[in-house]
């Protein structure tokens, strides 16, 4: 076959190859250096993320250890100020490194802009605070608030504000990069017909290798959408373990440990799921309704940060008086869940987290607070909250009390059934006995 064909044809394949070849070459530079732009703009906008981000987290750590002291007016907790100190230290290590990034930037571009702004507000934010506490053994309450007001608040508004702008910025140029690699990818696309037609004798060819350089740039257009996705939870869990060390925060400041908060999230999950199992409330229990309340469980005594210390740490019975304060930390509480992280989290997230800690202190007869709602007027989450909280409670000890046997504190929830608690949720609870006794 190869000795019939004609000079002219053996020429005409052989300038089809060599066509071909040269325009594969071509389309492999292309796709290199595609390649190449899409990795730099992957690790520049996730650099830049990542770092805004630990200052975000940060700032909310320093925030609440800011509030503890501010709601309490006192500032002898050695410990709280220790990790309020720390705190500082990791900020201003992440201005520094914050920094570094601004050199590399162009100098007067919005985002570098706003990167300045970021970290000349943080840095003005952190010396008023210094100043803030230097005040405490001489300025009066009033004096300290009207500080607070018109000095602090305004640099955590725009501090807020400027790290929202910049995080839309980058959101904007992910976007822009994504629109760029699309067009480069139909580029390609194009070029790669171009070639089909010039390379007649090898078409086969240049589809495959044209397929593989293809499926190569979708690959890595799914791992820039999995980073994005794995950043999304690393911010997420990021909140959610500054959420769980103010619980342990606000519990210490009771006498308790922090294990209280874990507990009672464990036996809530603990109930959710066996809920479901025996297909309780099925238009409720959604994966993501179990999560929820689960994540949201240790929030549940927020409030009790503005109840005194003389009030939490009393170890005899309370007044009258005092039991009226030391109730008005269920309403705090849904009101502290919606501050903390009513703007940065989901909505369904934040009225789950709202209503435990608003409403656990409701009993199924309606003699609870603070508002007496009865029955099912009471969220689900927080009838199945009240549950665990106040088993957890009976069988540890407490500033005011012993703890109470396991056997005399199931007694009591079965007692309490269909008055203090949801009869439904006590039976649910019941049967996880062997496991909570196992669990010990």
């Amino acid at each position: 076959m190869r000795k019939s064909l004609s000079i002219s044809a053996l020429v005409v394949i052989f300038v089809a190859e060599l066509s071909g070849i040269l325009g594969i070459i071509y389309l492999r530079h292309s796709m290199d250096e595609q390649t190449k732009l899409f990795n730099s703009m992957v690790e520049q906008v996730f650099n830049a993320e990542n770092d805004v981000e630990k200052i975000r987290s940060h700032l909310y750590k320093y925030e609440n250890y800011m509030s503890s002291i501010i709601t309490s007016f006192r500032i002898d907790n050695n410990a709280v100020l220790q990790v309020l100190n720390d705190t500082e230290l990791e900020i201003r290590n992440q201005l520094v490194i914050h920094s570094e990034i601004m050199k590399k930037m162009e100098f007067g571009s919005e985002k570098e802009r706003l990167f300045r702004s970021v970290n000349d507000d943080v840095l003005r934010y952190l010396n008023f605070n210094v100043v803030l506490l230097s005040m405490y053994d001489t300025e009066s309450k009033e004096a300290l608030s009207q500080y607070t007001e018109r000095f602090i608040m305004p640099l955590v508004e725009n501090v807020n504000h400027s790290i929202d702008s910049l995080s839309k910025i980058l959101k904007v140029y992910i976007s822009k990069q994504k629109i760029a690699v699309q067009a480069d990818l139909r580029e390609s696309r194009i070029a790669s017909v171009v070639v089909l037609v010039v390379i007649i004798f090898s078409v086969i060819v240049s589809i495959i290798y044209s397929h593989r350089v293809l499926k190569e740039l979708e690959e890595k257009n799914r791992f820039f959408m999995r980073k994005s996705e794995a950043s999304e939870m690393r911010i997420s869990e990021i909140q959610y373990n500054t959420i769980v060390g103010i619980s342990d925060l606000v519990e210490s400041r009771s006498g308790e440990t922090g294990q209280h908060v874990k507990r009672t999230s464990h036996l809530v999950n603990m109930i959710l799921l066996q809920a479901k199992k025996k297909g309780k409330w099925a238009d409720i229990l959604t994966d993501s309704f179990i999560e929820n309340v689960t994540r949201a469980a240790p929030m549940h005594d927020l409030g009790k940060i503005v109840i005194p210390d003389a009030i939490l740490n009393k170890p005899g019975k309370l007044t009258d008086e005092e039991f009226e304060i030391m109730k008005s930390h269920a309403e705090a509480g849904g009101k502290i869940v919606h501050d903390i992280i009513g703007g940065v989290a989901e909505k369904d997230y934040v009225d789950i987290a709202s209503d435990i800690a608003s409403f656990h202190h409701e009993k199924w007869n309606g003699k609870g607070y603070p508002t007496g709602k009865k029955g099912n007027e009471i969220p689900l989450c927080a009838r199945i909250m009240a549950v665990a909280d106040v088993f957890d409670a009976l069988v540890s000890e407490r500033c005011y009390k012993k703890p109470m046997s396991y056997d005399d504190a199931f007694a009591l929830i079965e007692r309490e059934a269909g008055q203090h608690f949801d009869p439904d949720v006590v039976e649910l609870f019941l049967e996880l006995k062997d496991r909570i006794y196992a669990e010990k």
